[in-house]
């Protein structure tokens, strides 16, 4: 229930507006946001490389209302590329097609994918769909499976374990030639569609991971949970799979001590970094995967300016 109203709260303006006047609550969002602009982002990014991680940007925002707007994130994500480039950092971009007007013109938003896997491309990166909920999911995969057909071969996507017909999209879009992040998914979805039980989620998430491990291109485990984790490594060597052909994928202020621990051992470690304005939603599902966070934010939110401090978790 807690995560379900979570979640739900991510498209509240009100609390949104509440959290960004709280200095406090700043300190909370800022271990899991790498600032608000272009420079605070790269400057993020940097420090992270030095460190031996791979990073998948993401410039926070989703629903737009305009083309304008999808425009306007699109050059956002041509300004990264263009560093990523010129400085030759190992980051490739994540993106939400609802950011790039999926709802609003799907042409258009076809037209800004293409445009971003070239200069990915010229970049020598990959682009990450973001999956986000179930009704945007199919057209996700088709989006997915055109830019493939166009010649876009660095044009992969989220997948959710959580959900019912994951395993065969996994299937599908492996076909297609995509590289897929297999993650268990943050959306709170009806029970129609996707799993309730944590153990159901954690047994699909295995079994589609073993499916990519055999077959996938260059297949991206997105987890925190350290079981998983060593369970992927295991089904890894039993499949003689080399660890450079697959990778970890952990979230900017998530678990650094096992992100640290991976790339020490020898395996890829992507860190998903998301900077940005719009960062609210994004915010309210990482503190609903994780609501031990809540009760720290929550006081943050009602202390008084001046007051005592309770340090973040």
């Amino acid at each position: 229930m807690l995560r379900w109203l979570l979640i739900r709260a991510s498209g509240s303006d009100g609390l949104a507006d509440l959290t960004r006047t709280s200095g406090l609550a700043g300190r909370v969002v800022a271990r899991y946001i790498a600032g608000e602009s272009v420079d605070e982002g790269l400057a993020a990014a940097r420090a992270l490389v030095a460190e031996g991680a791979t990073l998948t940007l993401d410039h926070v925002g989703e629903f737009v209302s305009s083309m304008q707007q999808a425009e306007a994130a699109a050059e956002v994500y041509r300004t990264l590329l263009e560093h990523v480039g010129t400085e030759g950092l190992p980051a490739g971009i994540s993106v939400k097609p609802t950011q790039l007007g999926l709802l609003l013109d799907p042409e258009g938003c076809a037209r800004l994918v293409g445009d971003l896997a070239t200069r990915a491309a010229a970049a020598g990166v990959h682009v990450t769909l973001d999956m986000e909920d179930h009704p945007l999911v199919e057209t996700t995969v088709s989006l997915v499976e055109r830019s493939q057909a166009a010649g876009h071969g660095n044009v992969g996507c989220a997948v959710q374990s959580y959900l019912h017909r994951t395993a065969e999209d996994v299937r599908r879009l492996t076909a297609a030639g995509a590289s897929l992040r297999l993650c268990k998914g943050a959306y709170a979805e009806p029970e129609h569609v996707a799993f309730q039980r944590k153990v159901d989620v954690d047994r699909a998430y295995l079994e589609d991971a073993r499916y990519l491990l055999a077959h996938g291109h260059e297949p991206r485990f997105a987890t925190h949970d350290h079981r998983l984790v060593a369970a992927i490594k295991r089904s890894a060597a039993q499949l003689g799979r080399d660890r450079s052909s697959y990778e970890f994928q952990m979230l900017y202020g998530i678990r650094t001590d096992m992100q640290k621990a991976l790339i020490t051992d020898g395996y890829r470690l992507r860190v998903y970094l998301p900077f940005g304005t719009e960062w609210f939603p994004y915010f309210t599902r990482r503190l609903a995967e994780r609501p031990a966070n809540l009760l720290f934010f929550a006081r943050a939110l009602v202390a008084r300016p001046g007051g005592d401090s309770t340090a973040a978790p």
